[in-house]
């Protein structure tokens, strides 16, 4: 008998066998099978389904009012979805900052200690920023949307969250917007990654939250090269006042000028979230999918 009869033997009797097993404990087999294709399957519900993304409409800053929740006539340029005030009002403060000139005695935490060592100074201008005019005296406190407790999904992260007043992120929230704690830090990177997710996820972390962009381009990891450091300030507002935004883009960039500032601010992007379709909504397609199934199964035996 030559090899491959050999092998063809030893696998028609590994399948005899298997079928065989599966022929005497049907239900156990089917009960495996069954949990086991539901555990291959349960990352999968993370997943967005299709068609719930944000959509984004652009418009200009200059002459910004609340749509009104009539129609306007203009379909063809203004979604439908565009119309009343908005939820909130989200201004970011941008930063990139790097270490430089890098010296041979530096060591590469304080690649990003220093850079994020910054976020306290700015917090401290942002919060305590009064512009004032014929009209009165505003402030940041009496703009920013103002948080009174967190969603029960997010008592975990109340550490990190703020829970009461001005709603305001940034990476300072990793130290309580503290000073103290963040020079106190022997690790800033295990202060970070300890509130990270484990396994697969498909929407945004903690970490996107408070840096404000993306991880991958944060910049705080040890294997950046280029040594910068990129993070923004959110300040969530639920009302919006160009002119006070205006003074205090002003008075950050007379603090911190740079020739380097590439971002217009002549435009605002509005950004709308649809409903989450959930299970049960699903139900009437799972069913119409079933009977399609069963009545092309039944009328082709």
């Amino acid at each position: 008998m030559t090899l491959r009869e050999q092998l063809r033997e030893k696998i028609s009797a590994a399948f005899y066998r298997h079928g065989l097993l599966c022929a005497s404990y049907p239900v156990p087999i089917i009960l495996f099978t069954s949990a086991s294709i539901l555990t291959c399957c349960y990352p999968l519900l993370r997943l967005p389904l299709p068609g719930t993304g944000p959509v984004e409409f652009t418009t200009g800053v200059r002459d910004y009012s609340v749509p009104s929740h009539e129609p306007q006539g203009d379909f063809g340029e203004r979604p439908d979805w565009y119309r009343g005030p908005p939820v909130a009002y989200i201004q970011q403060v941008l930063v990139k900052a790097a270490v430089s000139p890098w010296e041979s005695s530096l060591v590469p935490v304080d690649m990003f200690r220093s850079p994020l060592g910054q976020v306290f100074s700015l917090l401290e201008e942002i919060r305590n920023h009064v512009y004032s005019d014929s009209s009165g005296v505003r402030s940041l406190e009496a703009l920013c949307l103002q948080v009174t407790d967190l969603f029960p999904g997010l008592r975990r992260m109340q550490s990190v969250l703020p829970e009461h007043g001005c709603l305001l992120v940034s990476p300072g929230n990793y130290w309580q917007n503290q000073r103290e704690l963040f020079d106190s830090d022997p690790d800033l990177l295990k202060t970070i990654q300890k509130h990270e997710p484990k396994g697969l996820h498909t929407s945004a972390t903690l970490r996107d939250l408070l840096f404000g962009v993306p991880g991958k381009y944060t910049g705080v990891s040890h294997y950046n090269r280029k040594r910068v450091v990129t993070y923004t300030i959110t300040v969530v507002l639920s009302s919006y006042d160009a002119r006070f935004l205006g003074s205090l883009r002003s008075r950050l960039k007379q603090l911190h000028p740079s020739a380097n500032c590439s971002l217009r601010d002549d435009h605002m992007v509005h950004v709308h979230f649809k409903e989450e379709i959930g299970i049960a909504e699903l139900i009437p397609l799972v069913t119409t999918y079933i009977i399609l199934f069963a009545y092309i199964y039944f009328s082709t035996r």
